[in-house]
C-alpha cells in the first residue's frame, strides 16, 4: 500500500466541500458478450472506453505491448544519424536536462544509453530556483566551455529560441526532445524531435520527457540492430509515471514494461532506494512508483539542486548509492514537513477565498518554490477550483498553479503573458516567475479569466464511481482481473466502487496528527480493513469511541478501491476509503459531527 506519509495532507473532512458520488452508466449488455467476460468486468473496461475485443487483449497485456517505430517522430533521422557521428569521432554530447523526476530519468536515460555505446556524455540539470525551468545562456556558455559540439535537451528546450543560437554561436549544434506544446516561432536547431504536431502526428503525442528520450534511444540502438535495455525501460516508466501522462496505448506499454524491469532492477541506486524505502522486490508494485520512488527522486529538486537524484540513477558503486539513498530520504523528509506547514497556512486563507472566487491565489513570503505546486495540487483538489500559490522573495514571485479539467491553466497564463517574467506549462499545471509588484494585477486578471470560464460551472468536487458493488463480488478472479487493470495513473485511474449499509465496528486514528483514519467494517458476515487518508480526527463525522463500544450500531456507505496492505509485509485485502456517508437505508444512529 502507499506509505502513509507520502498521502497528501488536507483539511479534516468536516471542512471539506461534499463531494457527488457519480455512478457510471451501466454498459449495453451486449458489451459484456462481445467482451466475453463478466458483467462487472466489462463495466471497467467499458468506463476505460474499451468495447473491442482486440483493443481488450492489448489493454490487459495478452497481446505484446505497443512500441511505435521510434523513426515516425520528426527529424529522427537527422538526430540519429548526428548523434552516432558524434560517438564514433568521439565528440563530447552535452544532455541538457530538468530538474523534477521526468527531467532527472530523461537525462539520465540517455546520459546511460549513450555512454553505453562509448559516447563521451556530459550533463547539466538546471536549479530550481536559481535558474528554473528551461535552458540559460550561462549553462549554454559553460557547456561550450567543455567542448561540447552536440547539445540534446531533454523534457525541456522547445521555446528556447535564443538559447539555441547562443549554443550555435559556441560551436554546438543542438537536438530537441520536448514534449511540451511547440511555439509558433520554434528554436532552429538541428532536429527537434515532438510527439506534437509535424506533418503526421505521432500515434502518442501524450510521451513524456523521459518517454521521448527513450524513443531516441530506441531509434540509435535501432539503428544498430540492439534492442533497448532494461536501464532503459525502468527511466522511462520512472518518468511516465511521475509525470502523470496518460496511461494509454505506448505510455502504458512503457509502464508495464518498466515496473517488470524494475522488480529484476541491477541499478546499486534504484536497489538502494528501494530498501531505504522499505520496498522489497515482492511488494514492489504499480503503486512503487507514484508513492516511493517519485517522491523520493522529486524532493531533491524541491529543497535544493536536482543532481543527487541523478548520481543515485548514474552511481555504480552500492555504498555511494546507500548515502546518496539516505540524502535522499531526508530530503523527502524536509519535503513532508514543508509541504504540511504550507498547506495548513494555505488552506485557512482558501477557505475564506472559496465563497467569492472560482480560482484560487495565494502568495507568501512562507511558501517554497519547489513545494508551491505540491500545495496548489491539493487545494484544487480539496475545492475543486484552479488553485496557484506564490512564493515570494523579496522582488520575485515564482509560482505553480494546478487547474481542474474545465480550466486550461496554461493558456490562462498565456492571457497574462504581459505581466510575467517567463511562464510556461500544461492545461492542469503551470507556473510563472513575475515581479512581486505586478501580483496584484495578476491575480485579478487570472480570477477575472476563471469567473468568465467557470462562471456558470457547478465546482462541487465529484468522485467518479465505476459500480455500485457487494464486497465478495470483488473477490477471487475478479480481484485478479482488477489487479490486470494497473498500472494505474491519468487515463487509467484505479477502479472505484460503492458499497452500501457497511457495519462500522472499529475505527482508530493514525498519522502524525491523527489525519487518517484505520476502519474495521462488516459486510455480509465478513469483517475488512480499511484505511482513509486525511479523513481522521479532529473533525471526521465519525462516532464517538464511546458510541462504538456500545448496542447500538451504526452503518456507512463507503467508496473505496481495493488494494494490498504492504507497507508492512502483510499483504492482506483492504479498501482504500475515498469518500463516506452515513448509511441512509441502515443507519440507527447518526455520525458525530
Amino acid at each position: 500500500m502507499p506509505d502513509p506519509a507520502e498521502a497528501p495532507t488536507t483539511r479534516p473532512v468536516s471542512e471539506r466541500p461534499r463531494r457527488r458520488w457519480d455512478v457510471a452508466s451501466p454498459a449495453p449488455p451486449d458489451v459484456g458478450l462481445r467482451l466475453g467476460m463478466p458483467a462487472l468486468w466489462a463495466q471497467l473496461l467499458y468506463n476505460r472506453g474499451i468495447t473491442d475485443p482486440a483493443d481488450a487483449r492489448a489493454f490487459l497485456g495478452q497481446e505484446d505491448g505497443t512500441f511505435h517505430d521510434p523513426f515516425l517522430l520528426p527529424h529522427m533521422d537527422r538526430a540519429v544519424d548526428r548523434i552516432l557521428q558524434a560517438v564514433h569521432a568521439g565528440e563530447t554530447i552535452a544532455v541538457y536536462g530538468d530538474f523534477d523526476t521526468d527531467g532527472v530519468t530523461a537525462t539520465a536515460l540517455l546520459y546511460g544509453a549513450l555512454t553505453g555505446l562509448g559516447g563521451k556524455v556530459v550533463t547539466y540539470i538546471p536549479h530550481r530556483i536559481r535558474e528554473g525551468h528551461g535552458l540559460n545562456l550561462d549553462a549554454i556558455t559553460s557547456l561550450g566551455a567543455q567542448g561540447a559540439s552536440l547539445l540534446i535537451t531533454v523534457d525541456t528546450g522547445i521555446t528556447g529560441v535564443q538559447e539555441v543560437e547562443a549554443a550555435s554561436d559556441v560551436g554546438m549544434e543542438t537536438i530537441i526532445t520536448d514534449h511540451h506544446v511547440p511555439p509558433e516561432v520554434a528554436p532552429r536547431a538541428y532536429a527537434t524531435i515532438t510527439p506534437r504536431g509535424g506533418e503526421e502526428e505521432y500515434p502518442n503525442p501524450h510521451l513524456t520527457g523521459a518517454g521521448l528520450a527513450f524513443k531516441l534511444a530506441q531509434g540509435v540502438y535501432q539503428r544498430l540492430g540492439r534492442p533497448p535495455d532494461d536501464a532503459m525501460l525502468e527511466l522511462a516508466a520512472l518518468g511516465t509515471v511521475a509525470d502523470m501522462a496518460p496511461l494509454r496505448g505506448e505510455n502504458r506499454s512503457l509502464a508495464r514494461a518498466g515496473l517488470e524491469a524494475l522488480r529484476r532492477t541491477q541499478s546499486p541506486g534504484l536497489r538502494a532506494l528501494l530498501e531505504r524505502a522499505g520496498v522489497g522486490p515482492n511488494a514492489l508494485d504499480h503503486e512503487t512508483i507514484p508513492f516511493v520512488l517519485a517522491p523520493r527522486l522529486n524532493a531533491a529538486g524541491r529543497i535544493d539542486g536536482a543532481d543527487p537524484s541523478f548520481q543515485l540513477l548514474t552511481c555504480t558503486d552500492p555504498v555511494q548509492a546507500a548515502e546518496l539513498a539516505e540524502s535522499l530520504e531526508e530530503r523527502n523528509d524536509l519535503r513532508r514537513s514543508l509541504t504540511e506547514s504550507m498547506l495548513a497556512r494555505a488552506m485557512e486563507e482558501a477557505q475564506q477565498q472559496v465563497e467569492t472566487e472560482c480560482l484560487l491565489f495565494l502568495a507568501s513570503e512562507e511558501f517554497a518554490p519547489g513545494i508551491n505546486g505540491l500545495v496548489a495540487s491539493r487545494l484544487a483538489e480539496a475545492f475543486y477550483r484552479p488553485a496557484v500559490v506564490v512564493a515570494l522573495d523579496g522582488d520575485v514571485a515564482r509560482a505553480s498553479g494546478r487547474s481542474i479539467p474545465e480550466f486550461h491553466l496554461a493558456g490562462a497564463f498565456d492571457g497574462c503573458s504581459d505581466l510575467f517574467l517567463r511562464h510556461g506549462g500544461h492545461p492542469a499545471a503551470a507556473g510563472f516567475v513575475a515581479g512581486t509588484k505586478d501580483l496584484p494585477a495578476i491575480q485579478r486578471r487570472l480570477q477575472d479569466l476563471a469567473r468568465a470560464a467557470l462562471g456558470t460551472t457547478d465546482l462541487t468536487p465529484r468522485l467518479g464511481i465505476d459500480a455500485e458493488v457487494s464486497v465478495p463480488q470483488l473477490l477471487g478472479d475478479t480481484f485478479d482481473f482488477l489487479r490486470s487493470l494497473a498500472p494505474f495513473g491519468q487515463g487509467n485511474p484505479p477502479p472505484v466502487f460503492l458499497t452500501r449499509g457497511m457495519r462500522l465496528v472499529g475505527v482508530r486514528a493514525v498519522g502524525g496528527a491523527g489525519q487518517h483514519l484505520t476502519l474495521t467494517v462488516k459486510h455480509e458476515g465478513v469483517v475488512w480493513n480499511a484505511i482513509a487518508f486525511n479523513q481522521g480526527w479532529p473533525g471526521a463525522r465519525l462516532p464517538s469511541r464511546a458510541a462504538l463500544s456500545g448496542s447500538e450500531e451504526t452503518y456507512v456507505d463507503l467508496v473505496y478501491t481495493m488494494g494490498v496492505d504492504s507497507f508492512r509485509g502483510h499483504g492482506a485485502m483492504q479498501l482504500r476509503v475515498l469518500d463516506f456517508r452515513p448509511s441512509g437505508d441502515h443507519s440507527r444512529q447518526p455520525l458525530a459531527g
